[in-house]
């Protein structure tokens, strides 16, 4: 799980692993790091972090097998509006 702090410390509380990206790193090179890592079979990006880099991120979700990259809202985004988990993932493997 990629995101910010909120975000990834409330996913932490449900027992996922997750890493608090901030503003001046860059976000496709810690997809690739991660994406070398055996155990990772699914990546949760926050849309802000997408956001950054759009285009690379849509490029390398095409192309990757394995993790599954997977965009998310932040908990922010969650308080705007209701979120539907389930079209997400559908959306992710082309349900």
């Amino acid at each position: 799980m990629l995101g910010d702090e909120h975000t990834v410390y409330t996913f932490r509380l449900l027992g996922f692993e997750g890493r608090v990206v901030n503003e001046n790193e860059n976000v496709i090179s810690i997809i690739k790091e991660l994406s070398l890592e055996e155990s990772v079979g699914a990546l949760l990006i926050t849309s802000d972090l997408v956001d950054r880099v759009r285009e690379d991120f849509d490029k390398m979700r095409m192309k990757m097998r394995k993790p599954m990259l997977i965009e998310i809202p932040s908990l922010r985004e969650m308080k705007l509006k209701e979120v539907n988990y389930l079209a997400i993932l559908r959306s992710v493997l082309g349900i």
